[in-house]
């Protein structure tokens, strides 16, 4: 049922379900409307054997002149003569109720249904729910209305694709990569049913049964009901009222074909696809790239870390000499890149020793408080200014690369 979104003002018996013809006419009533204020509007095809409607949902992209970036909602609320309206700004979905007109139904042969819905509201006034989301551009459009249609078409090829090792949503298909984000394959669903081994002909001409759609989701060439998964890692917990979803969970199970060959490990299977998805959407190089950075960034933080070397250079908590040396290091070998190749060639000591080079350069001996109190108990005695014009000890302080030089007062003599 609609109306969820209008909790804080209306009362959920007020958005009754649509019967299918009233759905349809309030379609084609309110599509050219909208049409209109942007340069497409559509709504996803419906699930074939869905009986009512809770709202009706529709598409936009790319407002008309004179509205360049958005259409005000107060001008879309006035033009479909909603009443209400729960606005959300950007590409987002709004919401808009628009009151059924009494007796509205009856030319549908619906009329005692009206009443009946009427009759459960105090005023009896009762409306449609019509969600208009609005997409960034013609591209994202395409996306959308292509994954929302026919039910949820759009969660059974998203739950085919996990089970393969891929990740297919209304942002286009990606590589499930874990621990690290998803990396994205193509945004274009045209590439997309042809690398999975989809009819877009047939979907475009349009499914007469909930069947019908079970069986061209199964025609991919990567579905296998053998060991086919519903819930596990990686797949998405689904609500109950999900009834097509469930539907087909069932319709694989009892269904679809099923032999005793063995089968390859779930692991190498979707490796192997994964690899055909790389091929054809070339991406391979691109992938592959990125793992090595990974990898390299991972080895880097292990061997070039801060915790290393502050051990290597023995500073104690003196982070602020730590970043100095590690920074002097990277810009005279020339970045995290060379330190690497550095390490393919030499051991950890060898870089140990470039550190501690470094550090003697740099003249970093410890935190300043550290050696402030080094210096009052060992006065440097092979430095000019090891004592003052008066006998005092000198105490040295770092300060980024230099030597800071401060005279302490003698300690009194006892008399």
């Amino acid at each position: 049922m609609g109306g969820s979104a209008f909790s804080a003002t209306l009362l959920p018996s007020a958005f009754p379900r649509l019967p299918r013809p009233v759905y349809h006419a309030l379609k084609a009533r309110l599509s050219p409307t909208i049409a209109e204020f942007y340069a497409w509007v559509g709504v996803p095809h419906e699930a074939p054997d869905k009986k009512d409607h809770g709202d009706l949902d529709l598409l936009v992209a790319i407002p008309k002149s004179p509205h360049n970036s958005f259409v005000p909602h107060e001008i879309i609320k006035r033009a479909i003569g909603a009443t209400h309206v729960v606005p959300m700004d950007g590409n987002r979905t709004s919401n808009y109720a628009v009151p059924i007109r009494r007796g509205e139904w009856a030319c549908f042969g619906h009329a005692e249904e009206e009443k009946e819905r009427r009759s459960a509201n105090e005023d009896g006034e009762i409306y449609y729910q019509v969600d208009i989301h609005v997409c960034f551009d013609k591209v994202e459009w395409d996306r959308i209305t292509f994954f929302h249609a026919y039910g949820d078409m759009g969660m059974i090829l998203g739950l085919i694709a996990r089970n393969n090792g891929l990740n297919l949503g209304s942002k286009g298909l990606k590589i499930a990569n874990p621990p690290n984000p998803p990396f994205l394959l193509s945004e274009s669903f045209d590439e997309i049913a042809s690398f999975l081994g989809y009819s877009l002909k047939t979907f475009h001409e349009g499914f007469k049964t909930n069947q019908q759609v079970y069986e061209w989701a199964a025609s991919s060439k990567y579905f296998d009901p053998r060991g086919f998964r519903t819930q596990g890692p990686g797949i998405t917990k689904v609500k109950a009222e999900r009834s097509m979803y469930a539907e087909f969970v069932k319709w694989v199970e009892t269904s679809a074909r099923r032999t005793s060959l063995d089968l390859p490990s779930r692991e190498d299977r979707q490796r192997q696809i994964q690899e055909e998805a790389l091929i054809f959407f070339n991406k391979k190089e691109e992938f592959e790239s990125l793992a090595r950075d990974r990898q390299n960034r991972s080895r880097l933080k292990e061997v070039f870390s801060g915790s290393r070397v502050r051990d290597w250079a023995e500073l104690g908590e003196y982070w602020k000499g730590v970043k100095l040396i590690m920074d002097e290091v990277r810009t005279r070998m020339g970045g995290d890149e060379a330190i690497l190749e550095f390490l393919d060639n030499n051991s950890e000591d060898d870089l140990k020793k470039i550190v501690l080079q470094v550090k003697d350069d740099l003249n970093i001996v410890s935190h300043p408080q550290d050696i402030s109190i080094t210096a009052l108990e060992h006065p440097r005695t092979d430095h000019p200014g090891g004592r003052d014009a008066c006998g005092g000890s000198v105490r040295y302080e770092r300060t980024e690369n230099e030597l800071a030089r401060t005279a302490l007062p003698s300690p009194s003599l006892p008399t």
